[in-house]
């Protein structure tokens, strides 16, 4: 089940029938209204299970500038206090919300006729706290149909609220993940299977291409080190194209040292931001591009460093043993709570950089010590890369996909 028209061929090519996902856009009128209150109430139901946790990436993302909650809110964040009116830690309030979210009225004409017609053995939720997914759980508990779980990223049994109801067993991306479901909402080990990411499946499954190759495409001589820059979406990184700018000016005074700046997928206005910077063969800029997950993995392989704000390209990286750069600047002309640092402050990020697997910089100084120090040793840091493997990304032997099949087989059965 996918809200993607363009995924309706590539399904009816491997033999799968296509059906749009639930969503608001196009629905009837009071399918519409009933969607849309739903969609308020999780968002207080997240909220104020994110205040009765305590995590601190909810309370710090509360104390930003009007501008970033307001964006946040616009994304399905509940970046506001009005969410928790009132007592928004109450446990007893917070019980009984979730108890009205799972209610009859979340269950909808259209989901009810797609489980009448598949008669379906077995539910596999991709994204287990998403509001548009709890019609479908909804639909499969009043059938006594079993559900499972798989967690779609690597920090969202933090902030991003309890669990859609009915899911008997869960599938974790790491050990990290498992651990985190048991702590923050009371999954029991034996109902988590820790699998490993898909996409390192083609990380590791796969010898990279020559490094000649790579840079041949990248437009870079074949004797070049360059430093990878994954940037993030513009309201995330508004201050990347300054860094960018004064560290391809340190980068100039080395021989042979270039810096690539990968745009993000979701980036609308890559151009705008990071057009002017690009001159090969010092700097290139990189269009923003979706799938093409062999190309990244190249482009990761053969960097001396890779650079990011808080990205999961951050992890693609110690997954292939690049070193890795975090950049938490204190940018002193921005609002404290707004600035990048703040992101490791949330718990999922805090966590990871605890095992000292990428290097965390606060100013442009430091960020420029560490791209140095990782072209003169390319093995900086390896020992904490390893411990950041061991809790967030291992299993890392290419069987990923492997295991997810085998266990919505045996839930199946």
């Amino acid at each position: 089940v996918t809200p993607d028209a363009s995924d309706r061929d590539v399904g009816r090519g491997q033999g799968f029938t296509w059906v749009p996902l639930l969503k608001i856009r196009g629905a009837s009128f009071g399918t519409r209204l009933r969607l849309i209150a739903g969609y308020l109430l999780h968002l207080i139901v997240v909220f104020r299970f994110n205040a009765v946790a305590g995590f601190r990436g909810a309370e710090q993302r509360l104390r930003q500038s009007r501008r970033l909650r307001r964006l946040a809110v616009r994304d399905g964040v509940p970046a506001s206090r009005l969410f928790g009116w009132p007592f928004p830690k109450s446990r007893a309030l917070l019980s009984f919300l979730k108890s009205c979210y799972v209610s009859k009225c979340q269950r909808f004409a259209d989901v009810e006729k797609l489980f009448e017609e598949m008669q379906p053995a077995l539910l596999v939720l991709g994204h287990v706290q998403n509001h548009f997914s709890t019609p479908y759980a909804l639909a499969a508990i009043a059938r006594d149909i079993p559900i499972l779980g798989v967690i779609g990223s690597w920090d969202q049994p933090t902030t991003k609220g309890p669990l859609c109801p009915g899911i008997s067993h869960y599938l974790a991306q790491s050990r990290a993940v498992a651990e985190d479901l048991q702590r923050y909402h009371g999954v029991p080990p034996k109902a988590v299977d820790v699998v490993g990411w898909p996409q390192m499946d083609i990380f590791v499954r796969r010898q990279p291409s020559p490094r000649t190759e790579l840079l041949t495409a990248l437009g870079l001589p074949s004797d070049t080190q360059y430093i990878l820059l994954g940037s993030s979406p513009e309201r995330l990184g508004h201050n990347e194209p300054r860094i960018a700018r004064d560290l391809a000016t340190m980068l100039a005074q080395q021989s042979k040292c270039a810096l690539v700046i990968r745009a993000h997928p979701n980036d609308r206005i890559w151009r705008e931001r990071f057009a002017a910077l690009h001159c090969p063969p010092h700097v290139v800029v990189l269009p923003p591009e979706l799938g093409q997950m062999d190309r990244l993995a190249d482009q990761i392989h053969h960097a001396a460093v890779v650079l990011s704000p808080a990205g999961s390209i951050l992890l693609d990286a110690v997954a292939l043993d690049t070193p890795a750069v975090a950049l938490a600047f204190e940018n002193e002309d921005e609002p404290f709570d707004d600035r990048l640092a703040r992101r490791y402050d949330m718990e999922h990020w805090s966590d990871l950089v605890s095992t000292e697997g990428v290097f965390l910089v606060r100013s442009q100084q430091q960020l420029e010590e560490a791209v140095l120090g990782s072209l003169q040793e390319g093995t900086l840091g390896s020992a904490g890369r390893a411990r950041l493997r061991s809790s967030y990304l291992e299993p890392l032997d290419g069987k990923v996909a492997d295991r997810i099949v085998a266990a919505i087989v045996k839930a199946a059965s």
